[in-house]
């Protein structure tokens, strides 16, 4: 029986850097399912030609070994699982295409890993080993950290870090903190951060910078955002 969806794979032969526009080539041979169906238009999805790393596999497996370690369900049963949460949660797809780590797009996995670390913050899981050195979209990663209340350095539970330093006669209670950038930071790198210029914390934790507070991050810290008409 032929499937609903058609997926043809296709080359990119052009570009048209002026309108946007991409010349894409595919070979598509049922000329009569192309009658039948009278395709006119199509979606496209652009696949990551770059080779997957082995720090982006080992990374994945290190982060799935943690998970597993704490539900006890054992390294392969967690592996599909998660693959299928993802692919569900994330991708918003049926899981009827499971990927594999050995040859999957970059973005994929990628994802996949942010997946795994955003899951581990959300479900409070121990992790052996500071999850800042197991992530590639860090800002991605400290937001997370931020609506988990969790030291984006230490993984410990976290203080509000402002890197807009609040003080000098303002008062917390009544300044508008939407806007401002901060860190979650365990009590005692918080501590640490008011020792030193906010450019030498950031250059000894590996840090890009504070995260900008939105009013989702002001609401689960309790702090004042702007109104919603203004």
């Amino acid at each position: 029986m032929k499937s609903p969806i058609d997926t043809v794979k296709g080359r990119i032969v052009g570009y048209d850097e002026r309108t946007g526009d991409v010349l894409i080539r595919a070979r598509y041979e049922d000329y009569f399912t192309l009658c039948k169906r009278e395709y006119k238009s199509c979606l496209v999805q652009l696949v990551d030609s770059r080779p997957l790393s082995g720090r982006q596999r080992k990374t994945c497996y290190a982060l799935l070994r943690e998970i597993s370690n704490y539900t006890g369900m054992g390294a392969d049963p967690t592996k599909e699982w998660m693959k299928l949460k993802f692919i569900a949660e994330d991708l918003n797809e049926t899981a009827d295409k499971i990927f594999s780590l050995s040859n999957a797009p970059m973005s994929l996995v990628c994802g996949f890993q942010r997946f795994l670390v955003r899951f581990i913050l959300d479900w409070d899981i121990p992790c052996s080993f500071p999850l800042l050195n197991f992530v590639d979209d860090v800002q991605d990663y400290i937001y997370a950290c931020l609506i988990a209340k969790k030291c984006c350095v230490t993984g410990r539970p976290a203080q509000l870090h402002h890197v807009d330093r609040v003080g000098m006669g303002r008062d917390r209670t009544d300044i508008l903190h939407e806007g401002l950038e901060a860190l979650p930071l365990c009590p005692e790198l918080h501590e640490e951060a008011h020792t030193m210029s906010d450019q030498e914390f950031f250059e000894k934790y590996h840090l890009p910078g504070g995260i900008v507070l939105d009013r989702t991050l002001c609401r689960i810290w309790h702090l004042k955002a702007r109104n919603k008409d203004g």
